[in-house]
């Protein structure tokens, strides 16, 4: 009798042995973690580059960059230059300058194994150094029995400021390894703008196309950027 006591004992702490060891496995198995990187992203702006190469009266140039700080937060920021020379059949005016934009963006998107991809919203406060040239405008009638009394100004106004709060909607997809493709669309709120004497901004680098009837803006980008990849965790 106690041999097969003795027996089934030893088949019961062997079937527990193989168990446990199963049972560790499986656990080892789904507690693998992968890897994120973390690095800073740098990229061009080709909306600008294509509108400077179609738009005789456009010249602009950005770049764009972002770091991860956790697995779905990211700092960001823009940096580039802008002019129009516009001709109108009521106003020409020549508008120049820099801008920075900084903020944060946030990844909604859950990515699968091995991927980094982004589907983004994010905000940036942005700020713009400019001068403006007036070179004519035509004095506002409602009727065109009088002819058209157009002035010629070429008053040019330097060191002009503007400041604006703006949120981002957008999406990153790595087409290669660490080589990415994005496009974004903006909605913008001017927040204080310096003015030239006698006459409002009608283009804001940066902020772009103003208007006298409210301080909202719109944009849009799309680029590439290559992330240079710091370490993992």
């Amino acid at each position: 009798m106690w041999k097969y006591v003795t027996s089934l004992l030893l088949v019961f702490v062997t079937s527990i042995s193989i168990a446990q060891t199963a049972t560790g496995s499986a656990v080892a198995n789904d507690t693998i973690t992968y890897e994120k990187t973390y690095g800073l992203r740098l990229g061009l702006d080709l909306a600008s580059i294509a509108r400077t190469a179609l738009d005789e009266e456009y010249t602009g140039f950005q770049i764009m960059a972002d770091f991860r700080l956790t697995d779905d937060w990211y700092i960001a920021g823009e940096l580039g230059t802008e002019s129009l020379d516009r001709e109108t059949n009521q106003v020409d005016f020549e508008t120049s300058g820099s801008f920075l934009k900084a903020g944060a963006d946030y990844n909604f998107y859950n990515n699968w194994q091995d991927l980094d991809n982004m589907l983004y919203s994010g905000f940036r406060v942005g700020a713009s150094n400019f001068s403006t040239t007036l070179d004519r405008f035509d004095y506002y009638q409602d009727n065109d029995f009088f002819p058209v009394d157009s002035q010629i100004s070429g008053n040019k106004t330097d060191g002009l400021l503007a400041i604006w709060a703006e949120v981002q909607a957008g999406i990153k997809v790595e087409v290669l390894n660490n080589l990415y493709m994005g496009i974004n669309v903006q909605l913008k709120v001017m927040v204080s703008e310096d003015e030239p004497d006698g006459f409002g901004n009608l283009y804001v680098p940066g902020f772009g196309r103003t208007y006298d009837t409210n301080s909202i803006g719109v944009g849009y980008s799309y680029g590439i950027s290559y992330r240079i990849p710091f370490y993992k965790k």
